[in-house]
């Protein structure tokens, strides 16, 4: 399970942006740099016995978002759909998606001497407890014992599924698949992982690779540990990431962080005032990620 929570902390977020990020207005607009998508037609269906499923597609996005009050430094991040197709709405519930995630969130800043510090500066939620945002192993990308990506304790691992118009993610045209269920068998789900962005004391920098895998839902256990990577085959893998490291000789970000995955010189002691303004403004940009996209309602033109 992954549930995205951005929602519950709009009010929070509006609240505390103030002292985070330079008296933030609440303005600004979404760059969409550039899109990929991944397709899998599952070519050699009878072997797996899985012909009602049809398409397993992931689409990635490179986003870059200007707030009004920083016109220097613009927070960087990656955003995905995942969708798949079965030859009908009953095959829907047949598959499952399963995501995997490697890598941290960190700060780093450079002293008045010229070195570069770095440190843990997010808890995130995984499986029932918050931990610290760096995992140099593959995990499972799940807030709870249920590996199912989008899965919920309360209404299970199919009701947040989302359908919509075909070819559109629109908010205002979206449905949940538990409320009322789809007319063509097709859903989706979305994540929006950490932005990247400079603040007047360092850098927050997000080096996050995933692996987002569709399998039958019978194989995929309703409870499992963090680091059961490999409870059963999948049917299909896409890979993806949201890689910003900044250089500060430079003065920009990287996004290759091939030797990255060795994190072993990152100190994981989380400071408590860092994870509060951070965490607010990575809720900001997915929230404005959210609108551009069409997931969350925009205002009307002339409001």
């Amino acid at each position: 399970m992954k549930t995205f929570f951005c929602f519950s902390f709009i009010l929070l977020a509006a609240v505390l942006t103030r002292s985070s990020h330079g008296g933030f207005s609440g303005k600004g607009h979404v760059h969409t740099l550039s899109k990929t998508t991944q397709v899998f037609w599952n070519p050699h269906c009878r072997s797996t016995d899985t012909c009602d499923l049809k398409r397993f597609a992931l689409t990635t996005s490179v986003e870059e978002v200007w707030f009004s009050d920083d016109p220097h430094h613009p927070t960087y991040g990656n955003a995905a759909t995942i969708e798949y197709e079965t030859d009908s709405v009953a095959a829907l519930e047949k598959y499952a998606i399963v995501q995997f995630i490697r890598g941290c969130v960190f700060h780093t800043a450079k002293t008045g001497a010229g070195k570069i510090t770095a440190q843990i500066t997010e808890l995130v939620p995984s499986f029932g407890e918050a931990i610290p945002f760096c995992f140099p192993a593959w995990i499972i990308d799940s807030q709870d014992s249920d590996p199912a990506y989008n899965s919920d304790p309360e209404f299970g691992r199919f009701h947040l599924l989302r359908w919509n118009r075909s070819g559109s993610y629109d908010s205002r045209t979206e449905k949940y698949y538990g409320v009322e269920k789809p007319r063509t068998p097709v859903v989706y789900l979305t994540d929006y992982p950490d932005g990247a962005f400079v603040t007047r004391s360092g850098v927050k920098n997000a080096a996050l690779e995933f692996r987002t895998c569709i399998y039958k839902a019978g194989d995929v256990p309703f409870e499992a540990k963090r680091s059961d990577t490999d409870f059963a085959a999948p049917l299909a893998c896409f890979g993806w990431q949201n890689i910003y490291m900044y250089d500060f000789e430079k003065g920009k970000f990287r996004t290759d962080a091939a030797d990255f995955f060795r994190p072993h010189h990152l100190s994981a002691r989380p400071d408590a005032t860092v994870i509060f303004g951070f965490t607010t403004l990575s809720l900001i940009f997915a929230l404005l990620v959210l609108a551009r996209s069409g997931v969350l309602p925009q205002p009307n033109k002339s409001e």
